[in-house]
């Protein structure tokens, strides 16, 4: 990376400009190809999971100690009609919650249907960690 000390003389407004234009595009390439590679070894990695699952194998242990293991899960599915179907109100009101879809709240919102001092007091807007995307 380079890096320029501002001075005095005319023209190093342009020079520190130049150096930044071009290490932000040496940058914009690094981001780009380091995205390419980390794409490349997603599907690399999933074309050798498939492989290894095949095999029908639990785990092996690699010569340098690193452990490769097939990990299984299950995910429930529940009926929530036949629950509450089959269980009291009060066990119904127990086991379930209420959410605010935020389309629909935006919605309502835009339609004057939500005051603003309402809006104002329950919404928090919080920043995200910012990321870089590449296409």
């Amino acid at each position: 990376m380079k890096t320029i000390t501002p001075n005095a003389e005319i023209g190093t407004a342009k020079k520190i400009a130049t150096a930044i234009a071009g290490n932000t595009e040496s940058l914009a390439q690094t981001v780009a190809d380091a995205k390419l590679a980390l794409e490349t070894a997603k599907s690399n990695f999933a074309d050798a999971e498939i492989a290894f699952l095949a095999t029908g194998l639990d785990g092996v242990v690699l010569d340098d100690g690193r452990k490769v293991t097939v990990v299984r899960s299950t995910v429930r599915d529940i009926d929530s009609d036949v629950v509450k179907d089959g269980v009291s109100r009060g066990v119904w009101q127990r086991i379930t919650s209420t959410v605010i879809s935020t389309k629909a709240f935006d919605l309502e919102v835009e339609g004057g249907r939500i005051e603003q001092d309402v809006v104002d007091s329950a919404v928090t807007v919080k920043d995200r960690k910012p990321s870089v995307r590449v296409k």
